[in-house]
């Protein structure tokens, strides 16, 4: 049989994209339970909205489909924490609940997979990846942030700063996370290749949240991600 699969999902007040999550994601799971087993953990992390009951309704009727309530908001560091200490398959991949990462590209990222392969990179900053109507003054950071982490991890990647990530769980179970915002997710990263674990980077394509609003503050999440490379660089 075929390594069993979850997808793990982190919505934060996102009641305006549940239900394009639903009519997105839902053919593609049924597609994938043809092929392999497939577990789904959304992540209602402490939103004030109407994002739990609006998860409930639209995806309590899924079979394997679990929905985990945070009882006050723990940003993504919370959410990677909450799924490392859930997931019971082979392989997990964390999603945006927006889909400005296709979730479609599961299948992509699937079919490179190797035994020799732990982690499946998405990276629209791979010169054949793309971005499709982000701002450029985000852009800019994010290009400057990424190509830092590179030169000081010596890890040949393109992408560090994106969610859109499949790893071997059994490679990620004893990492422990410090960072609480979009910085976890270059730590869970690079920690994991620090350990060891082998790397391929898959081109895709980036594009604009169509549907309410993103969660990121630039400034603080540039200066955690300094705080980051400090700590990196004090450890070489």
């Amino acid at each position: 049989m075929k390594d069993s699969l979850t997808i793990a999902i982190p919505l934060f007040n996102e009641e305006e994209g549940i239900k394009k999550l639903h009519m997105v994601l839902t053919p593609i799971i049924e597609r994938l339970k043809s092929d392999r087993p497939i577990n789904t953990i959304l992540v209602n992390d402490g939103s004030t909205d109407n994002t739990e009951k609006l998860l409930f309704e639209y995806f309590s009727k899924i079979s394997n489909l679990k929905i985990i309530n945070h009882d006050k908001n723990l940003n993504l560091g919370g959410f990677l924490t909450t799924i490392i200490n859930n997931c019971e398959t082979d392989l997990v991949v964390f999603l945006d609940s927006d889909c400005t990462f296709d979730p479609g590209y599961i299948f992509d990222m699937l079919e490179i997979l190797d035994e020799k392969t732990d982690i499946i990179n998405g990276s629209p900053y791979h010169p054949d990846g793309k971005i499709d109507g982000v701002k450029k003054s985000r852009l800019a950071i994010s290009y400057l942030c990424n190509f830092i982490y590179r030169r000081i991890t010596k890890v040949k990647s393109y992408t560090f700063t994106s969610i859109f990530k499949m790893y071997r769980t059994n490679t990620i179970k004893n990492i422990e996370i410090y960072n609480t915002g979009f910085v976890s997710v270059a730590e869970l990263f690079i920690r994991s290749v620090q350990n060891g674990s082998s790397t391929k980077e898959f081109p895709c394509t980036l594009s604009i949240r169509q549907v309410g609003e993103s969660k990121i503050h630039i400034v603080s999440s540039v200066i955690d991600h300094l705080k980051f490379m400090l700590k990196i660089i004090v450890k070489k």
